[in-house]
């Protein structure tokens, strides 16, 4: 039962009302309804019941007033089963429980008259005049038995007492000081239970008002916590889902695919020239402009089934269930043709169209790969970049073999060549964090790129290419010096980290480029964490491996980054040392469910017993950090205890802390 918030006002009012005040009409009638099959039971079989126990009574008039039995007993029968039958009737007719209890209520009366105007004629008064005491069974079965309304049992009960106090004090014939005493008796039966039934049913409406102020609070709660998980889930200026909820609606989808013949596609969106638009129109209308976007998806989303998401900044993405690449072609058309159909003009573009667009990448679920969401994204996002280098506005179906994606891996490289010397890198902080107090332990370092025209290439894009084209070396080192001077200038904790790859460890000079880069700026080794990716066997790079035994012999930390992803773990495990191990984001997204929580919580121990600190990564919840807090998990990092900043933020954020 939905409660409004009149009814919530009312119950509030009544609760705090005087028990003797008259109850709130509107809340009495709700409690009428919601016992009215109770009642209906009650009065059924309570006159069931009483009509038996009427008829059976006859025994006595048969013992006691064997002058008058005949007619005692057929009228105790006609009345009793005349009343049974019109009950039963009203019942099984459904009509109100109001009626069904005026219909009682007029059985017991007729029932306790009926049998007295039979029997004050009887000519063995003393025997009446004992017999008559059980007239109180019909007083106390209209106040005590059958719930009912306190006037209609006062009136019925009252009755019933006027009828036998007058027999008895007028028709009686029995000494007067014992027509007194029963007259007496009638009334004090009459007050006494009209007492117990009228706080019976001050006690049933009391109930049922606590009852329903429980449920409101209830409903109270679930209301705040849906519109909580709303909030948590939905991105504040589009009203679409984040990828909070974006990552939650992918897991739903990986179940039901187990089960149907469709396929996954993701499909990642990016607005062409979207800084220029900012720059040139200002932020209000880049907000509005994004706004009237994820309006156009939502519909176009709606209309195929999908699920649209803002995934940060000018990017969105999109879940669907698509037959294969065909559909999932279709689909990712109809997205760019409905942000060309909006018309929003565009004043700043390189090309000749004068309206927004977006460029499109989308990737799809394959047999011979796992289902994980990061993977999907990844693809999409480098198909997403071959759309940028295609020209933009136009779109990208993920093929690892595909020509255009060739070029565009071409054509980055050309950019990445630029990249320091023209200031398209630039450097961010996430902080890492005591899983316990909070207390920030350290920050990683994390590189992000833009191109020329200011948009913003993912990690997920230009790091692989970095790597085949050997640009990571000169990228990998510009982010380790632009790290270690921002630690030793302001200080960053007990250690900076920063991710190196497989390529970096087998340069020979890596160890020296590093030792020089300490000893410009300054700064102990061991605030240095190089972090290796689990992503391909370094045991078997000798190269690879004696730069590690050479830092770790220099004093710099060596860490092992999202650990359980790659093939290579439990071997680097056995072969190194590792200062800190990092357990990858998706082992603790899976705890949700019990398989996943158990694989979490055995790599834990594994680690713990090989003597390795761990670092959990991708904690995004209260819930998941407390998880984490009692499983013993030294450290953590994530959106909860911060996002990647610039060095800019993090000072001022300080100064703001200080002031």
């Amino acid at each position: 039962m939905q409660l409004t918030q009149d009814v919530a006002q009312r119950v509030t009012e009544a609760i705090s009302r005087p028990s003797w005040k008259s109850a709130d009409p509107t809340l009495f009638a709700m409690l009428l309804q919601k016992n009215a099959d109770q009642n209906r039971k009650v009065v059924r079989w309570g006159i069931a019941a009483a009509v038996l126990s009427y008829i059976c009574y006859g025994a006595f008039d048969w013992f006691l007033f064997p002058d008058l039995a005949d007619r005692l007993i057929l009228t105790r029968l006609t009345l009793g089963l005349t009343f049974l039958v019109l009950v039963e009737l009203v019942a099984r007719r459904g009509f109100a429980v109001t009626t069904l209890h005026y219909v009682a209520a007029l059985a017991i009366v007729a029932g306790a008259i009926g049998w007295l105007l039979s029997a004050l004629g009887t000519t063995h008064q003393e025997a009446l005049s004992h017999f008559i005491i059980f007239g109180t069974v019909f007083i106390l079965g209209a106040n005590l038995f059958f719930n009912f309304r306190l006037w209609l049992s006062a009136l019925s009960s009252a009755t019933v007492t006027v009828a036998f106090a007058s027999a008895t004090l007028f028709v009686l014939q029995a000494d007067f000081a014992i027509r007194l005493v029963l007259a007496t008796y009638f009334a004090n039966c009459l007050v006494l239970s009209l007492y117990l039934s009228w706080r019976l049913s001050m006690e049933r409406y009391q109930t049922f008002l606590h009852a329903l102020q429980a449920q409101i609070q209830e409903q109270v709660a679930i209301e705040n916590g849906q519109k909580l998980i709303e909030i948590a889930d939905t991105d504040p200026l589009t009203g679409l889902k984040n990828r909070r909820a974006i990552t939650r609606e992918f897991a739903d989808l990986c179940r039901e695919w187990a089960t149907d013949n469709d396929e996954i596609g993701v499909i990642l969106m990016d607005v062409d020239y979207f800084k220029r638009f900012n720059d040139r129109l200002g932020h209000q209308a880049g907000d509005d402009c994004l706004i009237e976007l994820a309006r156009a998806f939502d519909e176009t989303a709606a209309s195929n089934h999908a699920i649209a998401g803002r995934y940060g900044g000018e990017e969105f993405v999109v879940l669907c269930k698509v037959a294969g690449h065909d559909h999932l072609r279709e689909v990712t058309h109809q997205f760019c043709r409905a942000v060309e159909d909006l018309k929003i003009s565009h004043p700043d573009r390189d090309d000749k169209l004068d309206i927004v667009t977006i460029s499109a990448g989308a990737s799809l679920t394959r047999a011979d790969q796992s289902i994980e969401l990061r993977i999907l994204l990844q693809e999409a996002d480098r198909a997403l970049y071959a759309s940028k280098f295609s020209g933009r506005a136009t779109f990208t179906i993920y093929d690892a073999q595909a020509i255009d994606q060739k070029r565009a891996s071409q054509n980055l490289s050309e950019l990445l060549k630029h990249a320091v010397s023209e200031g398209l890198v630039s450097v961010v902080y996430q902080p890492i964090c005591d899983a316990t107090s909070g207390q920030v332990l350290g920050h990683e370092s994390l590189m992000r790129l833009r191109d020329f025209d200011g948009s913003v290439i993912s990690p997920s894009v230009f790091i692989p290419v970095a790597e085949q084209t050997g640009g990571i070396e000169e990228l990998g080192l510009w982010l380790i010096d632009r790290a270690c001077g921002d630690m030793v200038e302001h200080g960053l904790g007990a250690v900076v980290s920063a991710n190196v790859s497989v390529v970096q460890l087998k340069a020979p000079n890596f160890p020296l480029h590093i030792t020089e880069i300490l000893g410009r700026h300054g700064m102990a080794p061991h605030k240095l964490a190089l972090e290796v990716t689990e992503g391909s066997d370094i045991s078997l790079e000798a190269q690879a491996a004696r730069s590690i035994e050479q830092l770790r012999a220099l004093g710099v930390q060596i860490w092992l980054d999202d650990f359980g992803t790659g093939f290579a773990g439990l071997a680097w495990l056995r072969r190194f040392k590792f200062d800190v191990v990092k357990i990858d984001r998706s082992f603790l997204h899976d705890c949700q469910t019990v398989r996943g929580l158990s694989l979490l919580q055995d790599m834990v121990r594994l680690l713990r017993n090989l003597g390795h600190t761990v670092l959990v990564e991708g904690v995004e919840t209260k819930e998941q950090q407390n998880l984490l807090q009692h499983m013993g998990i030294q450290s953590i990092q994530g959106f909860l205890t911060g996002r990647p900043v610039p060095i800019e933020e993090i000072k001022q954020a300080r100064r703001e802390l200080v002031a």
